[in-house]
């Protein structure tokens, strides 16, 4: 799971949280790694693939959308952009320290 938290840019107990749906759906299942149990590997299920499949086909269908609205080569432009902003080294990149936004919740609805 701490592989899988790092790529979703997530601390394990955020991803854990919002794990616990997706396996109460029977989308996904919790397995012991056969090397160290302690780990636990996310697995999708038979059900969660097919769910997968049906979300994809849909993200298809919007982002074609989307490209036929704003244009393929903005689209492309876009996405590289944001690409670029999601990269887990950004802020190094930037020369900056990682640093929350919000230093406080209250400051989010003031």
């Amino acid at each position: 799971m701490t592989d899988l938290a790092t790529a979703l840019v997530l601390d394990r107990s955020a991803l854990s949280h919002t794990l616990r749906p997706l396996e109460r759906d029977a989308l996904v299942a919790l397995h012991p790694a056969k090397t160290d149990r302690r780990i636990k590997l996310v697995v999708l299920t038979e059900e969660g693939r097919a769910k997968l499949d049906v979300c994809n086909a849909l993200w298809q269908r919007a982002q074609s959308r989307f490209e036929a609205t704003f244009g393929v080569e903005e689209a492309t432009v876009l996405r590289a952009t944001l690409d670029h902003l999601a990269a887990l080294d950004f802020s190094l990149r930037r020369g900056r320290v990682e640093r929350p936004i919000f230093s406080d919740v209250k400051q989010l609805v003031n």
